[in-house]
């Protein structure tokens, strides 16, 4: 199907849309509408509408900084991938985040090594609880190849403000992204649901099948089966050029169950497998830094079994016991020996298994809600080429790992005070990797390297009024080695951070008219990183100390219509004033949507602006200075809420309607071009 039959569709399926809502109109008796009915209808698209919350609420009620996508937007969004998600955040910036393989998320500045590394530990990212990431394999980690369908909500922390749950190194932040329920797919009453959606995309030729089951016999057992395939070939970008080694193949499949013995026991058992098979790609998926070519076929395997238990008798006890489980493998064949990577089996394991309770309680005029937890966990990293061993650039082993974090946020009044604290200790221990590189011994098989970290934040919000708060946190980090430093010096340094964020927050109803809600949230920020082992100067040499500040704002309006904005700027630099060249460029994103027909038809627009960029040494490649940009998406999607349709969803999009040519700051490629969207979902 061609870019301009794929408008022609989506034009047509807005001017039938109006026919579809009929069913939703009051009738004579006679099944004809009425003419006051009509006339009540229509008008909504000049203000007669149910009010409602915009596509994105802003989390206002709290002192992190934090953006949450919720079902609606994701399904809204269409994304082929999760990093299409996260790149709409404020603060979140993604390399070639159109496709899967080799893409990277970078926050405030930190986390991926555009151009170069896909992933290290100062950006922490979770499934359902379980931590995922392959640390530096040069751009072939798997953070971002799970099917983006198996998602009902991504939460996304700018910051480490609430990262020591799960790290002592998120200086970045941490992506936390929870899996449907099958209580998502059942109504009441209800014991079976089975909802199917099918999906088209213009550019790239993509298809999509996704397919959920949802059981639930009784009310102590509920069960979800997922199943969906997703296909796309290369993508064009807006003058037409195909970028090579963008396509992808990505089956994916989950099975999630959940028993509630009692009210106060509960029990969750869950497995999940994403797949991304390639053929005949460069060995870093971009193709800039290695042209070797290769085959590669990533799956990722996540498992988890929880205990739940959360008495009516107490407060102090709301318990959690939960045992993970973690297997990402890229499997490299090259036709090639020239190195020892281009035909390595690259396998991170890790299993841990957590213990954590909340306890609320009072202490005079203060409540207190406690979260303390230990865990103890242990990763297993392997990159075995066809040398037997390890490659040489990979290093192998394993890391151990035992850590205590607490929580206690304390409210009196309009002040909500919150400190918290994580204790981590880990061995790291090298396996396999005692033949030279570059002419250097590894360290022989079980060579140990220990080290700590008690890391922490001060947290605090006062709300002024009922509508105004500030807030702000202090923050230290350490970010403790990493098995990829097994063969360097690095392995005995650990990097430190200290950062500052101070914020305003509004929140009120009945602004401007009765019903209407507006949120807005600013947020600014001072990183300062010393001891750096990851990135490096103009030089090639690892700059000691990176200082890095920025604002984040984000601001939603709802009415008779929808407002949704964001803008994000982050400036950093070394120590001797060199530009920091992970720093992003400076972006806004603003959308526009109205929801109709007794809110089953919704309509927006989404204007994303990304200025120029040349605060950066880097000449060629994701740091090369970039241009400014403007790119116009358009959404609509239609669920009739009664009449022969019910149950059915029909959605149409266009991303980049002007075909606009442009390369985003720290993405190696140029940015897809226009594409069109189509996708039905029945839920039986």
């Amino acid at each position: 199907m061609t870019t301009h039959t794929s408008l022609r569709a989506l034009v047509t399926a807005l001017a039938v849309t109006p026919a579809f809502a009929l069913p939703s109109f009051a009738q004579d008796g006679t099944g004809t509408p009425t003419d006051s009915t009509i006339d009540s209808t229509y008008g909504a698209f000049i203000g007669t509408v149910t009010l409602g919350e915009s596509l994105r609420g802003i989390q206002t009620d709290t002192a992190t900084s934090e953006t949450e996508i919720s079902q609606e937007e994701l399904d809204a969004r269409q994304a082929s991938t999760l990093a299409e998600l996260l790149g709409t955040i404020p603060g979140v910036t993604l390399s070639n985040a159109a496709s899967p393989q080799g893409s990277s998320i970078n926050i405030r500045g930190l986390g991926a090594d555009a151009g170069t590394y896909g992933s290290n530990t100062k950006v922490s990212v979770v499934i359902d609880g379980v931590s995922k990431g392959q640390e530096e394999l040069y751009r072939q980690g798997s953070l971002l190849t799970m099917e983006p369908e198996l998602f009902k909500s991504v939460r996304v922390v700018r910051g480490p403000g609430e990262s020591f749950r799960f790290s002592s190194g998120a200086i970045g932040g941490t992506v936390e992204a929870a899996t449907k329920d099958a209580a998502d797919f059942l109504d009441d009453g209800d014991t079976f649901a089975l909802r199917q959606k099918l999906s088209y995309e213009s550019n790239g030729g993509g298809a999509l099948s996704s397919t959920i089951l949802a059981w639930a016999p009784d009310d102590k057992l509920d069960v979800l089966a997922f199943y969906g395939y997703r296909k796309n070939g290369d993508y064009t970008d807006g003058t037409g050029t195909k970028q090579a080694d963008t396509g992808f193949e990505l089956p994916s499949a989950m099975v999630k169950l959940k028993y509630h013995a009692t009210d106060e026991l509960s029990f969750t058992a869950s497995i999940s497998k994403s797949q991304n098979r390639l053929k005949d790609v460069s060995y870093d998926y971009i193709g800039s830094l290695f042209p070797v070519r290769v085959d590669a076929d990533i799956e990722d395997t996540t498992a988890l079994l929880a205990l739940g238990y959360n008495p009516f008798s107490t407060d102090l006890v709301n318990l959690t016991a939960k045992l993970t489980y973690s297997d990402e493998l890229i499997s490299n064949v090259s036709d090639t020996t020239s190195s020892d990577i281009y035909n390595a089996d690259n396998r991170t394991k890790g299993l841990a298994f957590t213990v954590e309770n909340t306890a609320l309680f009072a202490t005079g005029a203060v409540d207190h809600s406690v979260l303390t937890g230990i865990e103890i966990g242990k990763r297993t990293r392997s990159s075995i080429s066809d040398t037997g061993t390890n490659a040489g650039s990979t290093p192998g082993g394993t890391d151990e790992y035992v850590a205590f974090y607490a929580t206690d946020e304390m409210t009196f009044g309009a002040l909500t005070l919150t400190p918290q604290l994580r204790y981590e200790h880990q061995t790291l221990t090298s396996r396999d990797n005692e033949a030279p590189y570059r002419g250097v011994p590894g360290p022989a098989d079980g060579t140990s390297f220990k080290k700590d970290a008690l890391v922490g934040a001060f947290s605090a919000r006062y709300a002024i009024t009922d509508r105004f708060a500030v807030f702000g946190t202090l923050a230290y980090n350490e970010n403790l080695p990493i098995l990829d430093d097994l063969r360097s010096d690095l392995i005995a340094t650990s990097e430190k951070a200290s950062t500052v964020e101070v914020g305003v927050s509004y929140d009120a109803s009945d602004v401007f008219g009765a019903g209407d809600r507006l949120r807005a949230k600013l947020t600014g920020f001072k990183t300062h990183v010393w001891d750096n082992t990851t990135y490096t100067m103009a030089s090639g040499s690892y700059g000691d100390v990176i200082d890095l500040k920025g604002l984040e704002f984000e601001a939603s309006y709802a009415a008779a219509y929808y407002v949704d904005f964001n803008a994000s700027m982050t400036r950093g630099e070394w120590d001797n004033g060199e530009d920091f060249n992970n720093a992003p460029a400076d972006t806004a994103q603003l959308t526009l949507g109205k929801r109709v027909f007794d809110n089953q038809l919704n309509l927006s627009t989404e204007i994303l602006h990304g200025w120029s960029n040349s605060r950066t040494t880097g000449t060629d490649g994701a740091t090369a200075p970039s241009d400014g940009y403007t790119t116009v998406g358009l959404s609509a999607a239609y669920i009739p809420n009664n009449g022969w349709a019910e149950g059915v969803e029909f959605r149409a999009s266009v991303d980049n309607l002007f075909d606009e040519d442009y390369r985003p700051y720290l993405s190696s490629r140029t940015a897809p071009g226009r594409n069109v969207t189509l996708s039905l979902t029945k839920t039986f």
